[in-house]
């Protein structure tokens, strides 16, 4: 018997990579210059991290983040030093709010996603980001909202007109997101936050099934990176491995860090140490981190 896609998604608001530890001389220093509460659609927010290198003549690096909640709970993180070991990298941040289920039904989620890319695009200019180097980077609903931002079209009509046009995202980075919606509403036992999050429609496998990213696989996709954990009760490892193997299959390059005994989201410091070292090398390996800290 084919067992539930899953539990519950946990509430997991901040990302999980492990901090460095700076010297005396870092700690001093302001980690990034914030600029927070910037509504981008739908009165939803960003808060904008700049990296303290960041110039006109040398834009850093974005990471676009995405938190998690089941799309229905959750905010984003609103400190800069949630995101130190990737400022330390030389990217600068946006952290991204979204509509929850209470507010919108899906597609809502997604499509401020593709705004929030939208808006780092054309804001790229003001605030020093290199516009070829956006990566989308989320954790549980978060990751699979950046799958999805990164992996539709550019012509998709999940898109809202209004946001502008598209980036194209240079790179993923997804902990643990769902990738293969339909078992959770066709499941004997439905997931009741996916149903939920996906309305009182006619066919909700149909749009769980374009709420999917394994839909999306394609040979003209990013470069993605996975985190998971084995013994995660919440979104199984099958969620990842399976969009993994899509991923293989089309030619597109995917790395996957698979986290042994790990939960949803609950890794030991030197888990996150281990998964801090493959991101660093894949960064640097698709030219978008040139190895050094500060």
């Amino acid at each position: 018997m084919r067992k539930p896609l899953f539990i519950a998604l946990a509430l997991l608001a901040g990302p999980v990579m492990a901090q460095d530890t700076p010297d005396a001389a870092e700690a001093r220093a302001p980690i990034a210059t914030a600029y927070p509460n910037i509504v981008y659609t739908h009165d939803q927010m960003v808060d904008v991290f700049v990296n303290p290198n960041a110039t006109a003549a040398k834009p850093a690096p974005v990471l676009v983040y995405f938190h998690g909640g089941a799309w229905a709970r959750g905010e984003r993180p609103k400190a800069a030093s949630s995101f130190g070991t990737f400022i330390r990298m030389g990217f600068s941040v946006v952290s991204v709010d979204y509509r929850l289920t209470a507010q919108a039904t899906a597609p809502a989620a997604v499509s401020d996603a593709l705004c929030a890319l939208s808006w780092t695009k054309a804001h790229a200019e003001k605030y020093h980001f290199d516009a070829s180097r956006i990566v989308a980077y989320g954790t549980s609903a978060g990751g699979h909202l950046a799958l999805m931002a990164g992996m539709l079209p550019q012509n998709t009509d999940i898109a809202d007109a209004k946001c502008g046009p598209l980036p194209r995202v240079a790179a993923i980075l997804d902990y643990y997101g769902p990738t293969d919606l339909v078992p959770g509403v066709t499941a004997p036992k439905p997931w009741a936050s996916l149903v939920n999050w996906i309305g009182p429609v006619n066919d909700p496998a149909a749009v769980a099934k374009a709420m999917s990213p394994v839909t999306y696989v394609r040979k003209d996709l990013p470069p993605i990176f996975i985190v998971h954990g084995t013994d995660d009760p919440t979104v199984p490892i099958s969620q990842s491995t399976l969009l993994r193997d899509a991923l293989t299959q089309a030619g597109i390059p995917v790395q996957m860090h698979t986290v042994e005994g790990g939960v949803h989201g609950k890794f030991t410091p030197e888990q996150k140490i281990a998964i801090n070292a493959d991101i660093k090398a894949f960064l640097i390996k698709q030219k978008l981190f040139d190895g050094t800290t500060r």
